[in-house]
């Protein structure tokens, strides 16, 4: 099965059995008892039959949309290096069954939680978070740099929270006291992508979250990115990943 988690975070500690992952930068195994911090990259994963793991997705990006840990590779971290990490893994696993005891896995983003709820899970992510990048930098990894231009840093403000199904915001970009061509030409130099590229990839991460993570249909993603129907959706998602939605959304089935 391929998998896509260049623009996220994951972690498996495996419980029982093994897994087997392999992609651009090697081959990786993790047995019983070891985390394995993923590469950011597409790879191919294989579980043995009796294996179970605790899994975290996360995103940890600057406002730029980066990560935060700048391009981290695979890491494979026994539990007696790290104890940390299970411990608090294992109650943030058992705070969101007890708190959706009726959602699979893919629903639990999508939850509506009271403030306390909301309050009290992040506190606990934000433990174990500090543990995964302690580890991550005592690995090699480093913090990713961030622009000082406060006009990128506004313009990314400004794509980052306009509606995703309004189209791409230029009205809004308008307003920064700067010309279009002159901030396109500043933050093409900056993040070696221009306003519209940096728009698009917004909404493609958006698609593939939705296409992952949960069982919203094809039609009410497109719709949610401003497209009149799912096959300019499709045909879209396609260009942009080389896949259609449909397969895309197969390949995260067995996770």
């Amino acid at each position: 099965m391929h998998s896509d988690h260049t623009r996220r975070n994951w972690a498996w500690f495996i419980r029982t059995g093994s897994v087997l992952i392999s992609g651009k930068s090697g081959e990786y195994r993790a047995d019983a008892g070891e985390w394995l911090l993923l590469p950011a990259e597409c790879h191919k994963q294989n579980f043995s039959s009796d294996a179970s793991l605790i899994s975290l997705k996360f995103s940890c990006q600057w406002p730029t949309g980066e990560n935060i840990v700048a391009s981290p590779q695979a890491l494979i971290i026994k539990d007696c290096e790290q104890p940390r990490m299970k411990e608090i893994a294992g109650s943030l696993a058992q705070m969101f069954k007890e708190s959706f005891p009726n959602q699979k896995h893919k629903e639990y983003a999508r939850q509506s939680v009271d403030y306390r709820q909301f309050t009290q899970l992040q506190r606990v992510f934000q433990d174990w978070l500090q543990v995964w990048l302690t580890a991550r930098l005592s690995n090699g990894d480093q913090i990713a740099r961030q622009p000082g231009d406060t006009r990128i840093l506004s313009a990314l403000r400004t794509l980052n929270d306009a509606p995703l199904n309004a189209g791409f915001p230029k009205a809004s970009l308008s307003t920064l006291g700067i010309g279009m061509a002159q901030l396109n030409r500043l933050f093409k130099h900056e993040m070696k992508m221009s306003l519209q590229q940096h728009w698009e990839r917004r909404r493609i991460e958006f698609a593939r979250s939705r296409l992952a993570d949960s069982e919203q249909t094809q039609k009410s993603i497109a719709y949610s990115l401003g497209f009149s129907d799912a096959a300019h959706f499709n045909t879209w998602f396609k260009r942009h990943t080389g896949i259609p939605p449909g397969r895309y959304r197969t390949g995260y089935a067995a996770i």
